[in-house]
């Protein structure tokens, strides 16, 4: 990819830093009709590294830091560089390498740049974690005190105000949760916004690489490993079962892609994909069990090859 400083680099890149940033403080309001704009933050800074070179996404990436830390805090800056501006490069990055062999030139699989972004999000969460602390009853407790004071702050009477103790089981449920479902989430986040902004590009002309299909996505074996012992240990107690989420959560990502690729192939052949497809996604977005079977079928995948043997049967069909 290349690196060469232009004017249109700089350009892209500061316009790219602070749309960022204007999407990444579209949440601050706290309406969720904003989350989709959030969701995009690391887009621009994508589109930027892919299409105008490393250093445009580097001048992207610290120019939406700068602007959030002058304009909301330090923690904003560094949550913004933590899951927009580094991820963003580094898989920018990482889709521009190019390797020269003997049988031509090897570029880096999307099933591997997928991998590399649950990596990176797991190290993210796990330093997050070192900020905020392991202690779920703590961190419960904290969770609790802030939530009442932000219902007191927005003029809620203090008699209407729910009971800490009737909070705390949901909140403790979604402190043990959340070290699992960020870094799981957030991986898909960064491979969809990775995969539109590789189409944004290629249409404008500047994409170096052709793009694989995502139904063709294909992960080691290793992460279905990582996947089942992670979510065997999540269930210890303590800092080993934290980390064991984070894991199991990481890994989660790269299978569900897989699964939801098997299912792209095994539908093709049949006249009512769009309604199948359409179920399962819907299913998806309701249902958790439904993603976690989206995962097993990827993990299934690993081992199995259910897409080849599906297409050796249709040949040998014909």
């Amino acid at each position: 990819m290349t690196s060469k400083i232009s004017i249109s680099s700089v350009l892209v890149g500061c316009g790219a830093g602070l749309l960022s940033a204007v999407l990444f403080a579209s949440l601050v309001g706290g309406n969720l009709l904003t989350l989709p704009l959030f969701l995009a933050s690391p887009l621009p800074l994508m589109i930027a590294g892919l299409g105008w070179g490393t250093l445009a996404g580097v001048l992207g990436a610290f120019l939406a830091a700068f602007v959030l830390l002058f304009e909301l805090g330090t923690p904003a800056a560094l949550v913004s560089l933590g899951t927009a501006g580094v991820p963003a490069l580094l898989l920018t990055e990482l889709a521009g390498r190019e390797v020269a062999t003997p049988n031509g030139v090897e570029r880096p699989s999307t099933g591997r740049i997928a991998t590399i972004a649950a990596v990176t999000m797991a190290i993210a969460t796990v330093a997050g974690a070192i900020g905020i602390g392991f202690d779920v009853t703590e961190t419960t407790r904290e969770v609790v005190a802030a939530f009442h004071e932000a219902l007191a702050a927005g003029g809620t009477p203090p008699a209407d105000l729910p009971e800490a103790m009737a909070l705390e089981p949901l909140v403790r449920a979604s402190v043990r949760v959340m070290p699992a479902f960020f870094p799981g989430f957030w991986t898909l986040v960064l491979i969809l916004d990775l995969v539109l902004a590789a189409r944004i590009v290629r249409r404008a002309g500047r994409l170096t690489r052709p793009w694989e299909d995502l139904a063709e996505i294909r992960v080691s074996p290793w992460t279905g490993l990582v996947f089942a012992a992670g979510f065997a240990a999540a269930f210890l107690p303590g800092t080993i079962g934290i980390l064991a989420a984070i894991a199991a959560g990481a890994a989660f990502a790269p299978l569900f892609l897989v699964g939801m690729a098997v299912l792209t192939v095994l539908t093709r052949s049949t006249d009512m994909r769009w309604i199948l497809r359409s179920t399962a996604y819907g299913l998806v977005l309701l249902f958790p069990v439904a993603a976690l079977v989206m995962a097993l079928t990827g993990l299934a995948e690993t081992f199995l090859d259910l897409r080849g043997r599906s297409r050796s049967g249709a040949s040998g069909e014909e």
